[in-house]
């Protein structure tokens, strides 16, 4: 069953790329006639009054409706929170990207709210041109959780008309595991084809999980990499710095699932 957003979660800081992530997270709730509650984090390091100056005029058009939340303390801590009051299924926020620092939020509260999160995380970048999405990633890892991600990511891409880029991406050659993750990209296949999405497939072997997931998301000219928050194989597929240098360095947005997530894991099993 396709994943339906009912409350969305935009974290906002005065920056091109919450900019950005605030003008997606418009338009995800008017797609999927969501919730939306926009929060700003009154650190030492955030004008609230130029926050909500940019908030009013990001939404002066009154297409949708969005409740603003201002809150003291510790930006990830005070997200986190909100999410779980509010019980979101989707958390929309800013990251620095390769091109720029936006210091509120690098290393620290981006990657702490997306190992923290119940719920799926997308992080846009400074440079993400117009809105939805066109291209995605799909890397395919050497662990049944991998298929966690399929349902939500072709979710998203159903919403925007996107494709949906499979890409076995394996550190080597192994016979056993190939054979098992050809199982995995088969039946995310399926799912796109039971959706009505339109996908490619690639194998990537023999080189760095995350810089060759990054160097596919440019030949593809994707403009999102669906990845797992905590592990996707025991010998540590994007585990740890895989999805810190993937969210923090990468020019490319992403999607970040969580194991955990059992809203996202569809009756199919995936």
């Amino acid at each position: 069953m396709i994943t339906k957003f009912k409350q969305i979660i935009a974290a906002y800081v005065p920056s091109d790329s919450s900019k950005t992530a605030l003008l997606h997270a418009k338009d995800f709730a008017a797609r999927h006639e969501a919730k939306l509650s926009v929060i700003i984090v009154n650190s030492n390091k955030v004008d609230t009054k130029i926050a909500e100056s940019d908030i009013n005029e990001l939404f002066s058009d009154n297409e949708i409706e969005y409740s603003l939340e201002t809150r003291e303390g510790k930006p990830f801590r005070e997200i986190l929170k909100l999410a779980e009051e509010q019980q979101a299924d989707l958390i929309i926020m800013g990251t620095h990207g390769s091109k720029g620092r936006d210091p509120e939020w690098i290393g620290g509260n981006a990657f702490k709210v997306l190992s923290g999160s119940k719920c799926p995380v997308i992080t846009f970048t400074p440079n993400h041109d117009g809105l939805g999405f066109q291209s995605i990633i799909l890397p395919i890892a050497d662990a049944s959780e991998t298929r966690q991600k399929v349902p939500l990511t072709v979710t998203i891409a159903k919403a925007y008309n996107a494709t949906v880029h499979i890409a076995i991406v394996n550190k080597n050659e192994d016979p056993s595991v190939i054979n098992r993750l050809k199982v995995y990209a088969a039946q995310a296949e399926g799912y796109c084809v039971d959706n009505g999405v339109a996908y490619t497939y690639k194998e990537i072997y023999n080189k760095n999980i995350a810089d060759a997931c990054v160097e596919y998301a440019h030949e593809m000219n994707a403009d999102l990499i669906s990845i797992m928050s905590e592990r996707e194989a025991d010998t540590g597929f994007f585990m740890g710095h895989y999805a810190q240098k993937l969210v923090n360095k990468s020019d490319v947005s992403t999607l970040t699932i969580h194991i955990r997530d059992t809203k996202v894991v569809g009756g199919t099993g995936y």
